[in-house]
């Protein structure tokens, strides 16, 4: 019980005292809750991974308004507001467990987000509603959600590629969501033992004009082979196609920002961010199809046991992935050997550390053994940060 309002957050504690009653001898049981107070502030500093801005990494400043217990069932209504780097932003959210203590939550948002997506050579602007449902299980976590968003693209400057400012202009997308989790790992940044399978689906079309279906898988497997060393095995794919579901007219072409873009630490070491893949001129242009895949054998420092030194690790790795079109008029077969032909691979060695629990960070030497003319090569050292998986 103590647990469950203190994942409520709607005391600062729980006191339970048990005595016997009157003379039937029944057990009385007392409850004394200490409730917090119901509005709170905060400002605070945010950080996560972001291809657009420098070295991957985008650093924002919230401003966050939460009002507590709004209905007395432990629902939570927030006013948020962000600005970071390349973005911003201001959402209204309501929070509701559905059953307390076991996790299972509904959450509404309105929100107006904008951001400069410099690598693409566009401005965004979302503005919209969402319904999400969390449901963890023994096994895994379920969330499903509905998305509606006005979106606005428009050219980031007069540098910004015709095939980019051809998709300007306001499009609507209404989609459905579901993700199914499980995550075994005892770190999301430098774990050593555990695994995580992620499976996202989102279908757009139901309403609005951006009609598409997607699907990403991305699966990892972590082993301490002998003490403090440790070797992580992971890969991801997903695929994004256009879908004409009321047979109206022919299926619209998929926007920019509904693509998949790969490189950079993050994804696939020893290119730049947005490195691999369709493009015109300086600009990314996505891809509806792409894959990645990775092997690490982390080893302690030499010599070093204890200390703030001891954080760090090297890691020796191979990457190998591609982005490429897959939507297209030529056979399976033809499709298979072109991803096969045009494989990127990458090999190297680096220093990494888990900073403060907060974000992961790297230093690699890095050599790009298979790569295209077209490609954006970062061969040498390359430094990087990343948060969560």
């Amino acid at each position: 019980m103590q647990q469950t309002f203190k994942t409520l957050g709607v005391t600062k504690g729980c006191q339970v005292k048990l005595d016997v009653g009157g003379d039937d001898g029944g057990l009385n049981v007392h409850l004394k809750l200490h409730e917090t107070d119901r509005l709170r502030g905060s400002v605070y500093s945010d950080a996560g991974n972001d291809p657009d801005a420098q070295m991957g990494f985008n650093g924002s400043l919230k401003l966050t308004g939460r009002y507590l217990n709004l209905l007395g069932r432990g629902e939570q209504a927030s006013c948020v507001f962000t600005k970071g780097i390349t973005d911003g932003g201001r959402e209204l959210i309501f929070h509701k467990p559905l059953r307390p203590g076991y996790g299972s939550t509904i959450t509404s948002t309105v929100f107006d987000d904008g951001a400069q997506v410099a690598l693409s050579g566009y401005k965004e602007r979302s503005s919209g509603v969402s319904l999400g449902l969390t449901v963890p299980t023994d096994t895994f976590n379920h969330m499903l959600s509905w998305r509606g968003v006005w979106r606005q693209l428009s050219a980031l400057n007069d540098k910004t590629a015709f095939a980019v400012r051809e998709q300007a202009g306001h499009s609507l997308k209404s989609s459905v969501q579901y993700q199914l989790r499980q995550d075994s790992r005892d770190d999301q940044l430098l774990p050593t033992k555990g695994h995580l399978v992620k499976l996202t689906q989102e279908l757009a079309g139901l309403g609005g004009n951006a009609h598409f279906y997607s699907k990403e898988l991305s699966v990892q497997l972590n082993q301490q082979l002998i003490d403090r060393v440790v070797v992580q095995v992971g890969a991801s794919v997903g695929h994004v196609q256009p879908l004409n579901l009321f047979n109206l007219s022919k299926p619209q072409p998929l926007s920019i920002m509904d693509k998949f873009y790969l490189g950079g630490p993050q994804s696939l070491r020893g290119f730049e961010y947005k490195g691999i893949g369709p493009r015109q001129q300086e600009n990314a242009l996505g891809s509806d199809f792409y894959w990645r895949a990775g092997a690490h054998l982390l080893l302690p420092l030499p010599g070093v046991r204890g200390g703030i030194l001891d954080r760090f690790r090297t890691q020796l790795f191979v990457n190998a992935g591609n982005a490429q079109q897959w939507s297209s008029e030529s056979t399976m077969s033809e499709r298979v050997k072109l991803h096969r032909d045009t494989t990127r691979l990458t090999y190297g060695v680096g220093l990494v550390t888990n900073f403060l629990g907060i974000v992961k960070l790297e230093l690699n030497y890095c050599i790009p053994a298979w790569h295209q003319s077209q490609d954006k090569v970062h061969p040498g050292f390359q430094f990087g940060i990343s948060v969560g998986d």
